[in-house]
Protein backbone atom coordinates (compact mmCIF):
# COMPACT_ATOMS: atom_id res chain seq x y z
CA UNK A 1 0.00 0.00 0.00
CA UNK A 2 1.55 3.61 -1.15
CA UNK A 3 2.43 6.04 2.09
CA UNK A 4 -0.28 8.77 1.39
CA UNK A 5 1.13 10.75 4.18
CA UNK A 6 4.75 10.91 2.17
CA UNK A 7 3.13 10.65 -1.98
CA UNK A 8 0.38 13.76 -0.70
CA UNK A 9 0.00 15.09 2.81
CA UNK A 10 -2.93 12.83 4.21
CA UNK A 11 -1.70 12.92 7.46
CA UNK A 12 -2.01 14.92 10.53
CA UNK A 13 -0.33 15.60 13.56
CA UNK A 14 0.04 17.50 17.66
CA UNK A 15 2.89 18.90 19.11
CA UNK A 16 2.91 18.84 22.35
CA UNK A 17 4.96 20.55 25.55
CA UNK A 18 6.63 18.04 27.48
CA UNK A 19 7.28 19.01 31.20
CA UNK A 20 9.75 18.24 33.34
CA UNK A 21 8.74 14.82 34.74
CA UNK A 22 7.68 13.30 31.27
CA UNK A 23 4.42 15.26 31.49
CA UNK A 24 2.01 16.38 29.22
CA UNK A 25 -0.98 18.78 29.21
CA UNK A 26 -4.73 19.15 27.79
CA UNK A 27 -4.18 15.33 25.92
CA UNK A 28 -7.73 15.02 25.53
CA UNK A 29 -7.82 18.08 23.91
CA UNK A 30 -5.33 17.20 21.29
CA UNK A 31 -6.67 13.93 20.51
CA UNK A 32 -9.79 14.96 20.33
CA UNK A 33 -8.68 18.06 17.85
CA UNK A 34 -7.00 14.51 15.97
CA UNK A 35 -10.23 12.76 15.77
CA UNK A 36 -12.20 15.56 14.61
CA UNK A 37 -9.65 15.65 11.67
CA UNK A 38 -10.16 11.86 11.52
CA UNK A 39 -13.99 12.05 11.03
CA UNK A 40 -13.34 14.83 8.54
CA UNK A 41 -10.56 13.31 5.83
CA UNK A 42 -12.17 9.74 6.52
CA UNK A 43 -9.04 8.69 8.42
CA UNK A 44 -8.92 5.65 10.81
CA UNK A 45 -8.13 6.81 14.12
CA UNK A 46 -7.55 4.76 17.59
CA UNK A 47 -7.33 6.75 20.23
CA UNK A 48 -5.60 3.79 22.26
CA UNK A 49 -2.97 3.43 20.11
CA UNK A 50 -2.27 7.24 19.86
CA UNK A 51 -2.07 7.27 23.70
CA UNK A 52 0.45 4.74 23.41
CA UNK A 53 2.49 5.99 21.14
CA UNK A 54 2.88 8.46 23.57
CA UNK A 55 3.46 6.89 26.38
CA UNK A 56 6.72 4.87 24.37
CA UNK A 57 7.68 8.67 23.41
CA UNK A 58 7.79 9.70 26.84
CA UNK A 59 9.90 6.58 27.98
CA UNK A 60 13.03 7.83 25.77
CA UNK A 61 12.25 11.25 27.09
CA UNK A 62 14.85 11.83 29.90
CA UNK A 63 12.88 13.15 33.53
CA UNK A 64 14.81 16.24 34.18
CA UNK A 65 14.40 17.52 30.06
CA UNK A 66 11.37 19.84 28.60
CA UNK A 67 10.73 18.79 24.88
CA UNK A 68 8.77 19.16 21.57
CA UNK A 69 6.84 15.84 21.09
CA UNK A 70 5.22 15.69 17.46
CA UNK A 71 2.35 12.79 17.43
CA UNK A 72 2.40 12.39 13.45
CA UNK A 73 -0.93 9.99 12.32
CA UNK A 74 0.37 8.15 9.39
CA UNK A 75 -1.89 6.91 6.30
CA UNK A 76 -1.81 4.16 3.62
CA UNK A 77 -4.02 2.68 1.00
CA UNK A 78 -3.76 2.54 -2.77
CA UNK A 79 -6.62 4.89 -3.69
CA UNK A 80 -7.55 5.84 0.14
CA UNK A 81 -6.64 6.38 3.51
CA UNK A 82 -7.50 2.65 4.33
CA UNK A 83 -5.60 2.20 7.61
CA UNK A 84 -3.41 4.32 9.77
CA UNK A 85 -0.25 4.12 11.90
CA UNK A 86 1.55 7.14 14.94
CA UNK A 87 5.01 8.04 14.70
CA UNK A 88 6.57 10.03 17.28
CA UNK A 89 9.16 12.61 17.56
CA UNK A 90 10.48 14.75 19.90
CA UNK A 91 13.59 17.14 20.54
CA UNK A 92 14.74 19.46 23.48
CA UNK A 93 13.13 23.02 24.02
CA UNK A 94 14.94 25.63 22.69
CA UNK A 95 15.30 28.85 24.77
CA UNK A 96 12.90 30.92 23.31
CA UNK A 97 10.44 28.45 24.26
CA UNK A 98 11.08 28.59 28.04
CA UNK A 99 11.79 32.48 28.30
CA UNK A 100 7.82 33.68 28.97
CA UNK A 101 9.06 37.55 29.29
CA UNK A 102 10.75 36.95 25.65
CA UNK A 103 8.80 40.09 23.49
CA UNK A 104 8.73 39.05 19.79
CA UNK A 105 8.34 40.23 16.72
CA UNK A 106 5.70 39.33 13.76
CA UNK A 107 5.37 40.44 10.23
CA UNK A 108 2.52 39.86 8.14
CA UNK A 109 2.67 36.80 5.69
CA UNK A 110 3.54 37.50 1.77
CA UNK A 111 0.28 35.82 0.52
CA UNK A 112 -3.56 35.36 1.81
CA UNK A 113 -5.05 32.30 2.45
CA UNK A 114 -8.88 30.72 2.06
CA UNK A 115 -10.91 31.73 4.91
CA UNK A 116 -13.24 28.08 4.06
CA UNK A 117 -9.95 25.69 3.14
CA UNK A 118 -10.38 22.71 5.63
CA UNK A 119 -6.46 22.46 6.07
CA UNK A 120 -6.26 25.52 8.22
CA UNK A 121 -8.67 24.24 10.69
CA UNK A 122 -6.69 20.92 11.52
CA UNK A 123 -2.97 20.39 11.72
CA UNK A 124 -2.26 18.63 8.44
CA UNK A 125 0.85 16.84 7.49
CA UNK A 126 -0.03 19.30 3.81
CA UNK A 127 1.74 22.47 5.92
CA UNK A 128 3.67 23.81 2.85
CA UNK A 129 2.49 27.07 3.22
CA UNK A 130 3.33 27.26 6.90
CA UNK A 131 6.73 26.11 6.14
CA UNK A 132 7.33 28.68 3.89
CA UNK A 133 5.71 31.65 5.75
CA UNK A 134 7.10 29.89 9.07
CA UNK A 135 11.24 30.46 6.82
CA UNK A 136 9.99 33.35 5.39
CA UNK A 137 9.50 35.32 9.00
CA UNK A 138 12.44 33.92 10.14
CA UNK A 139 14.94 35.24 8.09
CA UNK A 140 13.62 38.43 7.91
CA UNK A 141 14.00 38.66 11.68
CA UNK A 142 10.53 37.85 12.95
CA UNK A 143 9.34 34.84 14.84
CA UNK A 144 6.30 34.22 13.29
CA UNK A 145 3.87 36.47 10.28
CA UNK A 146 0.33 36.80 10.29
CA UNK A 147 -1.64 35.15 7.54
CA UNK A 148 -4.39 37.20 5.88
CA UNK A 149 -7.68 35.91 4.23
CA UNK A 150 -9.05 36.53 0.91
CA UNK A 151 -11.06 39.70 2.97
CA UNK A 152 -7.88 40.99 4.04
CA UNK A 153 -8.70 39.66 7.93
CA UNK A 154 -6.14 38.95 10.08
CA UNK A 155 -6.35 34.73 10.89
CA UNK A 156 -3.37 33.78 12.66
CA UNK A 157 0.44 33.02 12.69
CA UNK A 158 2.31 30.10 10.65
CA UNK A 159 3.08 28.22 14.06
CA UNK A 160 0.60 30.42 16.69
CA UNK A 161 -2.56 32.01 17.29
CA UNK A 162 -2.66 35.33 18.15
CA UNK A 163 -4.30 37.62 20.67
CA UNK A 164 -4.92 41.34 20.98
CA UNK A 165 -5.26 43.60 23.95
CA UNK A 166 -7.26 46.65 23.60
CA UNK A 167 -7.55 48.69 27.06
CA UNK A 168 -8.86 45.54 28.83
CA UNK A 169 -10.33 44.04 26.34
CA UNK A 170 -9.04 40.66 24.99
CA UNK A 171 -9.33 40.24 20.85
CA UNK A 172 -8.82 37.19 18.84
CA UNK A 173 -9.88 36.67 15.54
CA UNK A 174 -13.03 34.47 14.88
CA UNK A 175 -12.34 30.42 13.88
CA UNK A 176 -14.82 31.46 10.66
CA UNK A 177 -12.05 33.68 9.47
CA UNK A 178 -9.89 30.48 8.55
CA UNK A 179 -7.71 29.72 11.52
CA UNK A 180 -6.86 26.62 13.42
CA UNK A 181 -8.56 26.20 16.86
CA UNK A 182 -5.32 26.34 18.70
CA UNK A 183 -5.69 23.67 22.58
CA UNK A 184 -3.40 27.00 23.95
CA UNK A 185 -6.13 29.21 22.30
CA UNK A 186 -8.70 27.25 23.87
CA UNK A 187 -7.06 27.87 27.24
CA UNK A 188 -6.93 31.17 27.44
CA UNK A 189 -10.49 31.59 26.32
CA UNK A 190 -11.53 30.03 29.35
CA UNK A 191 -9.19 31.73 31.20
CA UNK A 192 -10.52 34.90 30.16
CA UNK A 193 -14.24 34.36 31.00
CA UNK A 194 -12.91 32.78 34.04
CA UNK A 195 -11.32 35.68 35.62
CA UNK A 196 -13.64 38.36 34.13
CA UNK A 197 -11.52 39.98 31.55
CA UNK A 198 -13.88 41.23 28.34
CA UNK A 199 -13.72 39.03 25.18
CA UNK A 200 -14.32 39.42 21.50
CA UNK A 201 -13.91 37.32 18.89
CA UNK A 202 -14.03 39.33 16.09
CA UNK A 203 -12.03 39.96 12.88
CA UNK A 204 -9.14 42.41 13.00
CA UNK A 205 -7.17 44.48 10.06
CA UNK A 206 -4.52 45.04 9.19
CA UNK A 207 -4.59 48.85 9.43
CA UNK A 208 -6.25 48.57 12.92
CA UNK A 209 -3.02 46.83 14.51
CA UNK A 210 -1.99 50.59 15.68
CA UNK A 211 -5.14 51.01 17.96
CA UNK A 212 -4.06 47.95 20.12
CA UNK A 213 -1.90 48.35 23.56
CA UNK A 214 -0.81 45.01 23.72
CA UNK A 215 -0.70 41.28 22.01
CA UNK A 216 0.42 37.67 22.37
CA UNK A 217 0.51 34.44 20.49
CA UNK A 218 0.09 31.57 21.84
CA UNK A 219 0.60 27.35 20.85
CA UNK A 220 1.10 24.61 23.05
CA UNK A 221 5.17 24.48 22.88
CA UNK A 222 5.46 28.48 23.95
CA UNK A 223 2.38 28.92 26.01
CA UNK A 224 2.31 32.45 25.80
CA UNK A 225 4.48 34.79 24.24
CA UNK A 226 3.61 38.86 24.00
CA UNK A 227 4.43 40.99 21.18
CA UNK A 228 6.87 44.11 20.92
CA UNK A 229 5.74 44.38 17.34
CA UNK A 230 3.62 43.28 14.31
CA UNK A 231 4.83 44.58 11.06
CA UNK A 232 5.49 48.88 12.02
CA UNK A 233 2.72 48.56 14.99
CA UNK A 234 4.51 48.76 18.33
CA UNK A 235 3.00 46.89 21.68
CA UNK A 236 3.92 47.48 25.60
CA UNK A 237 3.34 44.81 28.49
CA UNK A 238 0.19 45.43 29.99
CA UNK A 239 0.07 43.42 33.30
CA UNK A 240 -3.26 41.25 31.80
CA UNK A 241 -1.11 39.05 30.25
CA UNK A 242 0.40 38.05 33.30
CA UNK A 243 -2.80 37.08 34.40
CA UNK A 244 -3.78 35.07 31.54
CA UNK A 245 -0.53 33.59 31.84
CA UNK A 246 -1.10 32.68 35.53
CA UNK A 247 -4.61 31.51 35.09
CA UNK A 248 -3.28 29.17 31.91
CA UNK A 249 -0.21 27.27 34.12
CA UNK A 250 -2.98 27.02 36.52
CA UNK A 251 -4.97 25.02 34.00
CA UNK A 252 -2.56 23.65 32.78
CA UNK A 253 -1.02 22.48 35.96
CA UNK A 254 -4.22 20.78 36.92
CA UNK A 255 -4.63 18.81 33.69
CA UNK A 256 -0.88 17.67 33.47
CA UNK A 257 -0.33 13.80 33.02
CA UNK A 258 2.91 11.97 33.41
CA UNK A 259 3.20 8.57 31.88
CA UNK A 260 2.18 6.61 35.39
CA UNK A 261 -0.96 8.84 35.47
CA UNK A 262 -1.71 7.99 31.59
CA UNK A 263 -1.32 4.71 32.12
CA UNK A 264 -3.46 4.70 35.09
CA UNK A 265 -6.24 7.06 33.54
CA UNK A 266 -6.09 4.96 29.89
CA UNK A 267 -4.72 1.66 30.92
CA UNK A 268 -1.76 -0.32 29.47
Amino acid sequence: MKNRTLSFGEGLFETFRVYEGRRLAFVEDHLDRMAEGCRFFSFPFSRQRALEALRQALNEIPGDVEARLRLNLISYGNHEAETTSFQTTWEPLEKTCTQQDKRVRLGLAPFQRLSRSPLVRFKTTSYLENAYVFNWARKAGFFDALFTNERGDITEGSISNVFFLDKGRLVTPPTDAGLLPGVTRKQILKVACAIGIPLTESTVRPEELHQFDGAFVTNSVIEMLPVAMVGDATYGSPSIIDLLREGYRKRRNHSCLARRSMEAEYGQ
